[in-house]
């Protein structure tokens, strides 16, 4: 489905984009319904690309299409990624040439020095057209003549290669998973700094769009600097990653430090002075663990899901910032609060009601988080999505309908699961409600 334009804007007509939240009413979310990059997916690249296996992507189509129906069938706006930042490109040549140059940063050829290539690279990504663009970006553009063309500086590039580099511009599989480049909290938007290289352009993409979409970078929302508040004397890059972000509302950031998102990303937010309150929650840096929602995700005001294998083996903490003068900070303070991630919640929500949904038992807990059903999506207070296909009895979805106790949307896993991500990983907030 192609929105246009005169549609995305009456969609953020209808009030300012924001995200009060985690589960508060879901109105506005983005997705994106992935094209011809999965078909670059091989046994070579899985790795590097960060897949687990290579999807059908008929069967994506299909169970990608299913679940944004579902979500437009109980009241929730979809946009696609692909469609705004088309339109960006197409309304803007500042987000032309913000993306082409940060193409080019990001390039092998910049880092191999070869600089009459990637003088070729910019004529020949400046030829493009905005959709052209669009699609080179996403789907990425192979070292071939068929996808080059014969122009002079098709030809340098293509004399250039030297067979160690598979694409001029690297694919983007990991589109769908548009919860992790960026993250929007009240009316400030984060574009992230990610940590895997094969995922860098993802940023680059909602950098331009928040920036220069005719409509969404004019509903209210304020990009935030955050890398500017790194300790200038620490040389480790800063990454945050938003499957780590979870944004509870009145200035409480609940957020992983794991595999993804590190340390020192974590206290550059805290520099911000944005949120009253940091929780962090540390996370076993291992792919199956990548992302704090795929052990833990916001079920409604008063729950949570939670792996019980890690639930007593990840610390928590909360940060203290100590002011120097007016605006100087000290390096923040991490305090521990212990290694009961059910108690240590309760206790710094101040919530002793707060409910932690598992399956029955270990093996079957084991099992659903390697199949991502602890990655919810909530659509409301209490009704979520995620994968169908667990254990029917023991599972945590019996668990969380037991008694009517949540609604839960099941959603087919066929061609998704194999990029390693669920339901929340494939959506991101524009517009959520307080709870």
């Amino acid at each position: 489905m192609v929105l246009t334009t005169t549609t995305i804007k009456d969609i953020l007509n209808e009030s300012d984009a924001g995200v009060h939240s985690e589960c508060g009413k879901l109105d506005i979310v983005l997705m994106h319904r992935p094209g011809g990059e999965l078909l670059r997916l091989t046994n070579d690249n899985l790795h590097v690309l960060l897949f687990d296996a290579i999807p059908d992507i008929n069967q994506t189509h299909h169970s990608h299409d299913i679940y944004s129906q579902y979500l437009r069938d109980h009241g929730v706006h979809v946009l696609y990624l692909t469609d705004l930042l088309r339109e960006t490109l197409i309304s803007s040549i500042q987000a032309r040439s913000q993306v082409i140059d940060g193409i080019l940063t990001h390039s092998h050829l910049n880092h191999e020095n070869h600089e009459q290539s990637l003088l070729a690279l910019q004529q020949w990504l400046l030829h493009r057209t905005p959709e052209q663009l669009t699609e080179d970006i996403s789907v990425g553009v192979a070292y071939s003549r068929d996808e080059l063309g014969t122009s002079d500086n098709a030809q340098i590039l293509l004399t250039t290669n030297d067979l160690m580099n598979e694409y001029l511009i690297p694919p983007l599989p990991n589109l769908l998973f548009t919860r992790d480049a960026f993250s929007i909290m009240d009316n400030h938007v984060f574009i992230w700094q990610m940590n895997k290289p094969a995922r860098q352009n993802e940023s680059l993409l909602l950098q331009a769009i928040f920036q220069y979409h005719p409509h969404l970078s004019n509903c209210g929302l304020e990009i935030i600097e955050w890398r500017e508040h790194t300790d200038e004397h620490n040389t480790e890059i800063p990454t945050v990653e938003g499957g780590d972000v979870a944004y509870l509302g009145d200035g409480i950031l609940l957020i992983g430090c794991g595999e993804r998102t590190n340390r020192l990303g974590i206290e550059a937010l805290s520099r911000t002075g944005i949120f009253h309150q940091i929780i962090v929650i540390m996370i076993p840096p291992q792919r199956s663990y990548m992302h704090l929602d795929t052990v833990l995700s916001s079920v409604g005001k008063n729950a949570f899901t939670l792996h019980g294998l890690l639930a007593k083996t990840m610390e928590v903490y909360t940060i203290e910032n100590q002011y120097y003068h007016q605006n100087t900070y000290f390096e923040p303070e991490w305090i521990s609060h212990g290694c009961d991630v059910r108690q240590a919640l309760r206790n710094i929500l101040n919530n002793p009601n707060l409910i932690f949904y598992d399956a029955k038992d270990e093996q079957t807990s084991i099992d659903e988080q390697a199949h991502d059903r602890f990655n919810v999506l909530a659509i409301d207070d209490n009704h979520v999505t995620t994968y169908a296909g667990g254990d029917a009895t023991n599972g945590l979805v019996a668990c969380m309908t037991q008694n009517n106790m949540c609604r839960v949307g099941l959603i087919p896993v066929e061609g998704l699961l194999e990029g390693g991500g669920g339901a929340h990983c494939m959506t991101n907030a524009i517009r959520r409600r307080t709870i």
